[in-house]
């Protein structure tokens, strides 16, 4: 039986080269959709032209001898889009082409899908090594893709309604927050083990998009989390940053005007061993060299030099990653299991504002203050809470965190000794004990910087009492 091959795409990229390869070195006839068709009859080639409501019932009858499918759709987002009634948007939607795209993958005992530009040379190395044939292998990977694919879009289309279609449409749904929610993300990658030994883990959806890996082991567990939360800490800066995390904790961080200078601070920390460095520009390879002596576990940059990635490559214990899509945010909603299912809300991307805040004491804040208290409030919204960041300039002095207390946070820094004078103090929570303000001002805090919402009559008298420098914020200061 003469082998065919069935085209019904509407992206275009790659399909004329594969049907003239398909042709010419392995004998298929090619039918195709008109869009499809428009594409390979620039190369030459002879087609049947097929309609994308007739296709499923060719690939579902044997005596067709389809023995492969291309196939892909528009997303239903972008098409709805572009339509003012939902019923026009269902007309348009690339339904005949889902349909046989399920042909398909319900033939997998003699039918290879291709949905994927990126499958198609893999699809002609397949035929070359293998005799002009699909192995069941190959077939059976590209049909489970394929059905995901397909119960994507019925979803998608289910949202559409839901939003559009009703007399009085869906309030939570047209704020994102649909009837149903669905998490289809690919599996990344296999992780050796979970948080601790004993437990699997693995890597779903595109957090590889993100990051490229330069040297060093495959990341784990807690890699993969300090990574994604050095990325949002050091995407709040402009001017040039650096911070050290260990297990998705703050140990500290820095801004400046000379990355140089910002990475001697951070790299002068007392005990920054098997943490990860992240930072927003190059760093150099002094720099780096030092870094690696101090056996930091990983290093996150936006890219890394010819000469960088030499010294690393004689340091393989360092994993290093660049960032590709940038340090910002990505993630429009931020996603947590719960016994039973999960609790998603969205990601807070309010800047931190200046402007916003109250000034509470009658002691006013110094213009050095001002930059102080916004790099803290930048760095203790990515802190566990209850949390307090103290600061010198724009540098960390201490960072407590993860208290049940701002007032065992306060303690803690007091008991530890360090000195404080001349740095501002920011908390995340607005439950501050007003006696706290007067010891702060005893040791040297100039001012103080907290969420809206606690005593604020008792704090502001405690911080007149002191001359105290006391601001408020409205909104809350939890990132993450």
């Amino acid at each position: 039986m003469v082998k065919r091959a069935l085209l019904v795409v509407k992206d275009l990229s790659g399909v004329a080269v594969l049907a003239e390869r398909l042709v010419n070195e392995f004998g298929f006839e090619v039918l195709a959709n008109e869009i499809a068709g428009e594409a390979i009859r620039s190369k030459g080639i002879e087609f049947q032209q097929v309609k994308c409501e007739a296709a499923a019932a060719l690939v579902s009858d044997k005596e067709q001898g389809v023995s492969l499918v291309v196939a892909n759709f528009i997303d239903v987002e972008s098409a709805g889009r572009s339509f003012m009634s939902w019923k026009a948007a269902l007309g348009a939607f690339d339904r005949g082409i889902v349909e046989t795209i399920r042909a398909a993958a319900w033939a997998v005992e003699r039918v290879a899908l291709l949905g994927n530009p990126n499958d198609y040379e893999a699809a002609l190395a397949e035929l070359r090594e293998h005799d002009g044939k699909f192995r069941q292998t190959f077939r059976m990977q590209r049909a489970t893709a394929a059905l995901r694919a397909a119960s994507e879009f019925d979803f998608a289309v289910a949202q559409y309604l839901e939003v559009q279609g009703a007399d009085a449409p869906d309030m939570g749904a047209l704020s994102g927050y649909s009837k149903a929610m669905r998490f289809a993300w690919p599996r990344a990658q296999l992780l050796d083990t979970g948080e601790n030994s004993h437990q699997l883990a693995a890597v779903y959806g595109g957090f590889f998009d993100h990051f490229e890996q330069k040297s060093g082991a495959k990341l784990d567990y807690s890699s993969v989390l300090t990574v994604s939360k050095a990325a949002y800490l050091i995407g709040e800066f402009e001017k040039p940053a650096a911070a050290l995390m260990r297990n998705g904790k703050i140990l500290t961080a820095s801004v400046g005007d000379s990355l140089d200078s910002i990475l001697s601070k951070v790299l002068g920390h007392e005990d920054f061993a098997d943490s990860w460095l992240v930072l927003n520009g190059s760093m150099g390879c002094e720099k780096l060299r030092l870094a690696v002596s101090g056996k930091v576990a990983g290093i996150l940059a936006p890219d890394f030099s010819d000469e960088e990635l030499a010294v690393l490559s004689d340091n393989m214990s360092v994993t290093a990653l660049s960032s590709i899509s940038g340090m910002g945010y990505e993630a429009l909603q931020e996603i947590r299991s719960i016994a039973g299912g999960v609790l998603v809300q969205d990601r807070d991307r309010a800047a931190i504002n200046p402007m916003e805040w109250t000034i509470l004491s009658l002691a006013q804040p110094l213009v050095e203050d001002w930059e102080s208290l916004m790099f803290g409030a930048k760095v203790v919204r990515h802190a566990d809470s209850a949390a307090l960041a103290i600061v010198s300039g724009q540098n960390l002095v201490s960072l407590e965190a993860g208290r049940y207390a701002p007032k065992v946070a306060w303690n803690s820094v007091e008991e530890s000794g360090i000195g404080l004078a001349n740095t501002v103090a920011v908390f995340d929570v607005p439950e501050v004990e007003p006696r706290c303000l007067a010891r702060m001002k005893q040791l040297g805090v100039r001012a103080v910087l907290l969420p809206l919402g606690g005593d604020e009559a008792a704090l502001q008298s405690a911080a007149n009492e002191c001359g105290l420098v006391l601001l408020g914020i409205s909104k809350g200061m939890r990132r993450l």
